[in-house]
């Protein structure tokens, strides 16, 4: 608990106490529930690490993840599965309420910046786009060339939208389960998370490497 509490502090923060009211904790707890979810069954290098809906700085609340393993380079696969992290809070959200909050704020904008990193830099576009495009001066890259790559972002957050759809549709009594522990003990450490996961029958997804 100590090690977990130091974590949290380095990384966003003393705990704030805020009146939210109960639908923000819902949302919240709906919102995070959604990462782990997703986090756990479909990532291929990542694994829960903790759950909050307890605010620090400028969050209220957050989903640890932790390598398995140290790892020096990534796969298309283990970067994919990172966008569909980041977009199951909002796909979360919408799935209950119909429509989203702010706090998919800071998601959008990690799943943006890795898509982009994918096809700009990365020459992992299905299309067949290869090498950096970031070097390149952007007065020399033609704004035909720039639409198909952003129109690769574009591909792939739907694609990766619909994957997590389906998932969280397919695991909703884990999903609602992993809400109502949120809603109760605010906190939720590995081992519970990995509880309620194995009660439901869930494990891990092999590492692809």
């Amino acid at each position: 608990k100590d090690i977990s509490e130091a974590m949290e502090r380095i990384d966003i923060g003393l705990k704030r106490k805020l009146n939210m009211t109960p639908h923000e904790r819902e949302t919240t707890a709906c919102h995070e529930a959604g990462h782990a979810v997703v986090l756990y069954i479909l990532h291929p290098t990542n694994d829960v690490f903790k759950i909050s809906i307890i605010p620090r700085k400028d969050t209220l609340g957050v989903t640890y993840s932790q390598p398995k393993e140290e790892l020096y380079s990534y796969t298309k696969d283990k970067l994919l599965a990172d966008i569909e992290v980041d977009l199951a809070g909002y796909v979360a959200e919408k799935m209950r309420f119909g429509v989203t909050s702010t706090g998919v704020s800071g998601d959008f904008k990690d799943a943006m910046r890795i898509a982009h990193f994918m096809f700009w830099s990365l020459g992992m576009s299905d299309a067949g786009f290869l090498g950096d495009y970031t070097v390149i001066p952007e007065s020399q890259i033609s704004e035909n060339m720039k639409e198909k790559l952003n129109q690769e972002t574009d591909k792939i957050f739907k694609q990766c939208i619909k994957e997590v759809e389906t998932l969280l549709l397919k695991e909703k009594p884990i999903l609602e389960r992993l809400i109502s522990e949120l809603l109760s003990k605010e906190e939720l450490e590995y081992d519970e998370v990995e509880a309620i996961f194995n009660e439901f029958g869930k494990t891990h997804m092999k590492s692809a490497w």
